[in-house]
């Protein structure tokens, strides 16, 4: 039998991202993973800036925007009963911007298997991972100790492997939840008020490019059309949400730009058949449509224009159904749940992957914790308690985030004619008032950052007293110096968590000034200590809340100054492949937490105290120890 720390079942994005964190510890572990290769399917198509963050964690932001995908430009909500992908929205939400406080554009429209593509890859380089692919779950058990899971591998030889915990992220069909963890009662529940359970067809086209040398009697190049400009009219930029209460859609562009990748999604109406409704027959009905367009649009002759067939393949057609859902509980025993496993979503916010990413990084460092890595001598932790305490926030999250993605979709399926002309005015009316309209085209970021409710007895990993449980916004910074070269922008994320650094939390100073930084190696003196070794003194980072250049380093530690919007542009490293930080504010960390203050972070960028005194900064530490030797505040 085979010994491991932690068993992962799937290595789908939420498995790949748990794997590439655990390696980041360097925590053994085995990832079982039926498949033998990367599911060439696209499906999710929708990342938001949260999961880019997280990406950017695991080590692989160089590929995000120029390798995953592109940013997804607007979210558009278009009504009535038309066919007509050009029509003026009645309501946008702009995610181009970085206001959402993580430095990040608001929605990554990607390949999901370049996602996980990347992140293996990513486990790949850092040699911790056991992967073994075409190793498929057929039994679990446990005992005090230890978790035992048997698979099997072509040609259906069983073999078994035990680790201290399994993480299961195997999807909603999967054995650790379905076989294993059903029978012992958890259930897949509606999420309170949040509910939606409907079956879609869901495709996936790759569009070539017309060209008149291919296609010689296409009438758009008698009015001087070249092939780019025919395929954005006909499939635009932005993503559409199209309230047609007849027939409910949604479609745009995913993946890069060059890759010309197109997703439709229509809900298929009571009484009819699904199977029969993702049929190329149904298609041509549904779908051809919307490329089909007035020749008197163009001042043509013809009757209609509809974009070239044979340009078009189908890479994906099938129905779905799409419902909104997540389990009572997301850990029994040794044994816990991620991403879809633990909760399912209906394709209106692009939340699906995201919250599995939530999940990962929310998981991993308290799995560092379980294991005993986080600290030497520290063996053992009520292990129950510090995942009860994990789910117990993520579900307050997840709960806002099913929310937020239901009422997309009331928007998309409204059908009360009523209910339909209200809101269309009402919306027209509040986009009259300039201040209005920012608000409406914030989209889900109009509430700022996260922030945890604290509740008694559930083990929560951050203490309110302090100001704890805030997601800490992200920005850029660059390293201050008396010489004219600077080093490069850096986000501030990579700075706090450096791979070098071994602690497990983190401690972030923003100062006023580059003047008191003498006064911070006698507020962090022997934190280390207290924390029983969770915090590190020497590996704080510190912020001087300023954009100047030339501030000196005056307290021989490095410090770091906020960079601004045009050096971040500047920077090719950066920037290439997505939009400028339009919106982006340099000092929105400090805003958040303020001026002179010491903010523990823990790795999944929440907040564990922000402290000003050194008695606090003490207290912290101690309840933090406590927190890694008993599992619970």
């Amino acid at each position: 039998m085979d010994t491991t720390e932690i068993i992962v079942a799937g290595c789908g994005p939420t498995g790949a991202m748990v794997s590439t964190l655990l390696s980041q510890y360097s925590i053994p572990h085995v990832v079982l993973e039926r498949d033998l290769e990367v599911n060439s399917d696209p499906r999710g198509i929708a990342l938001d800036e949260d999961g880019i963050r997280y990406l950017q964690a695991c080590g692989i932001y160089d590929k995000i925007f120029t390798e995953i995908g592109q940013c997804m430009g607007k979210f558009t909500f278009v009504g009535g009963t038309h066919r007509d992908l050009s029509r003026k929205p009645f309501m946008a939400m702009d995610y181009n911007t970085t206001e959402g406080g993580t430095g990040h554009p608001g929605f990554l429209c990607h390949k999901q298997p370049c996602i996980e593509s990347s992140l293996r890859e990513r486990i790949k380089t850092l040699g911790v991972a056991d992967i073994r692919l075409g190793s498929r779950v057929t039994s679990v058990r446990e005992d005090d100790e230890w978790v035992y899971v048997s698979y099997a591998d072509p040609p259906n030889t069983t073999h078994m492997v035990r680790g201290r915990f399994l993480v299961g992220a195997d999807g909603k069909t999967g054995f650790t939840r379905k076989q294993y963890l059903e029978p012992r009662g958890i259930t897949l529940d509606r999420s309170g008020t949040s509910y939606y359970d409907k079956e879609w067809v869901a495709l996936n086209w790759k569009i070539s490019l017309p060209t008149p040398e291919t296609h010689p009697e296409f009438p758009l190049w008698e009015k001087g059309f070249t092939p780019q400009q025919v395929y954005d009219t006909f499939f635009p930029k932005d993503f559409r949400f199209l309230c047609n209460y007849r027939r409910p859609a949604v479609c745009g562009r995913f993946g890069l730009e060059r890759d010309r990748l197109w997703r439709f999604e229509f809900v298929v109406q009571e009484g009819e058949d699904s199977t029969e409704m993702a049929s190329p027959a149904q298609i041509v009905n549904v779908v051809y449509p919307y490329i089909t367009h007035p020749g008197h649009r163009y001042g043509l002759s013809v009757k209609n224009v509809t974009f070239p067939r044979d340009c078009i393949e189908v890479l994906r057609c099938r129905p779905f159904r799409f419902s909104a859902r997540s389990c009572n509980k997301w850990a029994l025993g040794r044994v816990l749940l991620c991403g879809d496993a633990a909760h399912v979503f209906p394709p209106f916010g692009g939340q699906g992957i995201a919250s599995a990413f939530r999940d990962a990084i929310s998981l991993v460092w308290r799995l560092r914790i379980a294991t005993g890595n986080s600290t030497p001598g520290v063996e053992k932790v009520d292990y129950e308690k510090l995942f009860e305490g994990w789910y117990a926030e993520r579900k307050q999250q997840l709960d806002k985030s099913l929310q937020s993605t239901v009422e997309n979709g009331d928007f998309v399926t409204e059908s009360n004619s009523v209910k339909i002309f209200v809101r269309n005015w009402y919306l027209w009316f509040l986009q009259l008032v300039p201040s209005w309209r920012h608000w409406l085209q914030l989209g889900n970021r109009r509430d700022g950052m996260t922030k945890y409710r604290w509740e008694d007895d559930r083990g929560m990993a951050f203490l309110p007293s302090l100001g704890g449980g805030r997601n800490l916004p992200q920005v850029y910074a660059t390293a201050m110096s008396s010489e004219a070269k600077e080093e490069k922008v850096s986000f501030t994320d990579d700075l706090i968590f450096a791979p070098a650094k071994t602690g497990l939390f983190q401690v972030a100073v923003i100062l006023s000034s580059a003047e008191t930084a003498s006064q911070v190696d006698l507020k962090l003196r022997r934190l280390g200590d207290i924390s029983g070794g969770c915090l590190k003194e020497d590996e704080a980072t510190i912020f001087v809340n300023t954009t100047d250049p030339l501030v000196l380093d005056s307290a021989g530690r490095k410090l770091y100054r906020f960079s601004t919007a045009d050096e971040f542009a500047a920077e090719p490293s950066m920037c290439a492949g997505r939009p400028e930080p339009i919106g982006y504010d340099p000092h929105r960390m400090s805003k958040e937490v303020g001026l002179n203050k010491y903010v523990i972070l823990r790795p999944d960028r929440f907040i564990f105290a922000v402290c000003d005194k050194r008695s606090e900064l003490e207290y912290a530490a101690r309840t933090l120890r406590d927190l890694i030797t008993t599992g619970s505040l």
